[in-house]
């Protein structure tokens, strides 16, 4: 059995996760999805200054209540600022840090220098002071995002987006891999490509976009424990590496597809 924690993006909370976690508790695994912000845990005044410190410190005092070790961290879209940070806190909770579309961060860096410029431009053209007003972006949308659930997204600290990263580099982080859910027409696809290719950190993709609500949700779930089961992906580095079986790579992996594509096509021309 894995143990999961599922971190939400901006805006959002806990609950975005719901279907997925419910796959993974099906599957056998014990699975968290706390909220580190929104309408449940919203920021104060006293925040102002360090939104990402706040949240930060209340992921710390949930995983100590709940004396949570040896996790499978996924952070999603905003979240990915605090993973890192969290597997720095507390060395013996996080195991395998797992960003799924999440922004990957760079110190002294904030998050509006790392992300998409689409992205960018989207919180500022919804910034009103110094808040952001809600918006969804990313396969999260497609996931949970509906019209029956949309009321519960919450104004988030334009700060959150703006103050420096402050966590380890990459080097001191915890095993890490990104999974990419490509989207054709996304101007931030490419960069999202782009940015886990040149970060050296192995990669997946899974097309949150073409199957049906239900199915996204379990293809995810049994993704994230392929990758977090014990000794998974330990060996390698970029999707040509990867350990997973040649059925779950076939499934999981558009290059590895691509490649098992053209070595056929080029065996046919032999014979």
């Amino acid at each position: 059995m894995a143990l999961f924690v599922l971190l939400h993006d901006a805006f959002q909370g806990g609950w975005v996760w719901r279907q997925t976690a419910r796959e993974l508790r099906d599957l056998g695994h014990e699975v968290h999805t706390p909220s580190f912000a929104g309408r449940t845990l919203p920021f104060g005044p006293d925040n102002a200054d360090s939104p990402s410190k706040a949240a930060l410190d209340n992921l710390v005092r949930y995983f100590e209540a709940e004396n949570l070790r040896d996790v499978a961290l996924v952070c999603s879209g905003w979240s990915g600022l605090l993973g890192p940070a969290l597997a720095e806190a507390l060395p013996t909770a996080v195991r395998t840090l797992i960003f799924w579309d999440a922004v990957l961060p760079e110190p002294g860096r904030s998050f509006m220098e790392v992300c998409p410029e689409d992205l960018a431009a989207a919180i500022d053209g919804n910034s009103e002071s110094t808040e952001v007003a809600p918006f969804v972006s990313g396969p999260l949308n497609w996931l949970e995002c509906g019209e029956d659930t949309a009321s519960l997204l919450a104004p988030f600290p334009r700060r959150a987006f703006t103050e420096p990263y402050a966590g380890p580099a990459r080097g001191r982080w915890p095993r890490a891999l990104f999974i990419h859910s490509p989207e054709t027409d996304a101007p931030g696809s490419p960069f999202t490509r782009d940015m886990v290719e040149a970060s050296g950190m192995p990669w997946l993709e899974l097309d949150m976009y073409e199957y049906p609500l239900l199915g996204r949700a379990q293809e995810l779930a049994r993704l994230l424990v392929s990758q977090a089961a014990p000794g998974a992906s330990r060996n390698f580095n970029g999707c040509s590496r990867n350990t997973m079986p040649h059925e779950m790579r076939m499934q999981y992996c558009s290059h590895y597809r691509r490649r098992h594509e053209l070595a056929v096509a080029g065996e046919r021309i032999d014979a």
